[in-house]
């Protein structure tokens, strides 16, 4: 019998998380893995001296699903010997767009247009505004702003008049804020890849159900089957080996000149794929941890 730690996020109920990666939990015992569930609130290590430590008793597992965001936990328990998929350096690379979006540049991944906001240790609008006038030019209204991190659609707005983007640009005082090309090809739908060491195991298609320009399943998205093309198949698997990922949700637009990266997820809702799909991606997983 093989041990397998699960980590997710502790703002999520366990049997919460339980029904919803039921499959998961029936596919570990079918490889005969023992799964122990933790929330990230109750991996207990902390840094002593020399050395990563755990006070909650030895963490002897083979193997360790990380369905969090947290890339520090991910970095201790890796220093404590433990294989973590996804690895930290994935966390940290996917988890703030600014460190996703140099990464796929570096990668010669094609990317929507982007400006990072300069960091400013007071702020003041006077000293981006030459900066944010240039990015306007540049990208043409509207625009999509990005904080650097967020998820399910949260932190991001479609800015139509130069006023809007300086008023969420002043909400949050400039801190850790990206300018975006708005991909109208693809408004109010995107594409979402499954990769898995090196392999497309499915994809989906993600549809507003409102007019919303995002089209999260959170907001209320329409979800359906979607079989990638070539392109897109090379472009998702490319984006994932980039941000060191050995699973990852890749979400495409397609613009005029081709399809984009928007975001590469380390960690994501799968049970909408299974639902939506009925690819067993659950086993495909397992089968990952269950190899050496």
């Amino acid at each position: 019998m093989k041990n397998l730690l699960v980590v997710f996020n502790e703002s999520i109920p366990d049997e919460k998380f339980k029904e919803k990666n039921a499959r998961l939990l029936e596919m570990a015992k079918k490889y005969n893995f023992d799964v122990t569930l933790k929330s990230n609130s109750e991996v207990y290590t902390f840094l002593n001296t020399n050395s990563v430590k755990s006070f909650s008793g030895n963490l002897n597992y083979d193997c360790c699903l990380f369905f969090d965001h947290d890339a520090y936990l991910a970095k201790n328990l890796e220093m404590l010997g433990m294989r973590v998929i996804n690895n930290s350096r994935a966390f940290l690379l996917c988890e703030n767009k600014a460190n996703l979006y140099q990464e796929m540049i570096a990668h010669k991944i094609s990317i929507p247009k982007t400006f990072i906001l300069p960091a400013l240790n007071v702020y003041k609008r006077e000293g981006i505004e030459k900066f944010v006038n240039e990015a306007i030019n540049e990208l043409s209204l509207p625009i999509v702003i990005k904080k650097w991190y967020g998820e399910s659609g949260e932190g991001v707005y479609l800015a139509k008049r130069k006023e809007d983007v300086f008023a969420v640009i002043d909400k949050f005082k400039g801190e850790g804020i990206l300018l975006q090309e708005f991909i109208a090809e693809s408004a109010g739908t995107d594409v979402r890849i499954v990769v898995i060491k090196g392999k497309v195991i499915t994809a989906l298609r993600r549809e507003s159900a409102d007019g919303n320009f995002r089209s999260n399943a959170s907001l209320g998205g329409r979800l359906t089957p979607y079989i990638p093309t070539i392109v897109e198949t090379k472009l998702a698997i490319e984006a994932t080996n980039a941000m060191g990922c050995d699973f990852a949700v890749v979400d495409m637009l397609r613009g005029v000149t081709g399809s984009l990266v928007c975001e590469v997820n380390p960690t994501a809702n799968l049970y909408n794929f299974y639902n939506t799909t009925k690819v067993d991606i659950y086993e495909h997983l397992i089968r990952l941890c269950a190899k050496k």
